[in-house]
């Protein structure tokens, strides 16, 4: 399947953050075009009919399991977000379980911050993020980048960047290695916070009631894709 090409936004220089390591000018981030040959290599794309996580229908999906494999080519891609998200200066690194937590720990690595993760709970069909008890005052008072591995809705970064500020965290900025249509813009309108990826794919994404492959009689995948 041919796949739209991927467009990465400019990012603001590197800043030294809290803890950080100073940082080689070997650590420079890869060119563009090998960034997307890696996350196009790292994962599979399907067009179709789908259900998401926040509920939404979407025509996209893809199968972020590949994209933690290689551990090594995962490293390599979150040393190229750190390098953008350094910029907002943060001292913890939490991510939401699963893939989003894996992506987190190798950018709080490479920044020289601390990390934390958020536990994914359902119960009565809702989703919830929580971040263990015994870690919880580790993010008060700091300020914290909210990472995942690819963002669609946004369901999982928003829920929790509410429980970051329910544990008295403050949000420093966003990032993942891949955004999916308008996410990055609109997660940053609702939390004021930068957004950092390394590229955007293109997909239509909708409210079930005005979902026009429902409308078009298309069947209804529920694989539960990027949140």
């Amino acid at each position: 399947m041919r796949l739209r090409t991927l467009s990465r936004t400019s990012s603001a220089p590197a800043a030294r953050c809290y803890g950080a390591r100073p940082r080689s000018r070997r650590s420079l981030e890869p060119p563009l075009i090998e960034i997307e040959s890696r996350l196009l290599a790292a994962m599979t794309a399907e067009r179709g009919h789908f259900r998401y996580e926040s509920g939404h229908h979407g025509d996209l999906w893809l199968d972020l399991d590949r994209l933690l494999i290689d551990a090594g080519r995962t490293r390599a891609l979150a040393s190229a977000l750190a390098e953008r998200a350094v910029a907002c200066r943060p001292e913890i690194v939490c991510g939401p379980l699963s893939g989003g937590a894996f992506v987190a720990q190798f950018v709080a690595a490479e920044i020289g911050a601390g990390f934390v993760f958020a536990e994914r709970i359902v119960a009565k069909q809702a989703v919830t993020y929580r971040i263990p008890g015994s870690i919880r005052p580790a993010v008060r008072r700091r300020r914290v980048l909210l990472v995942d591995d690819a963002v669609n809705a946004g369901s999982a970064l928003l829920a929790t960047r509410q429980e970051l500020l329910t544990c008295g965290a403050e949000l420093a900025g966003c990032a993942s290695l891949l955004a999916l249509g308008d996410a990055a813009a609109r997660i940053t309108a609702a939390t004021g916070a930068p957004f950092y990826r390394l590229a955007t794919l293109e997909r239509g994404m909708w409210p079930p009631g005005a979902c026009p492959l429902c409308a078009a009689g298309a069947p209804l995948v529920d694989p539960v894709p990027a949140a």
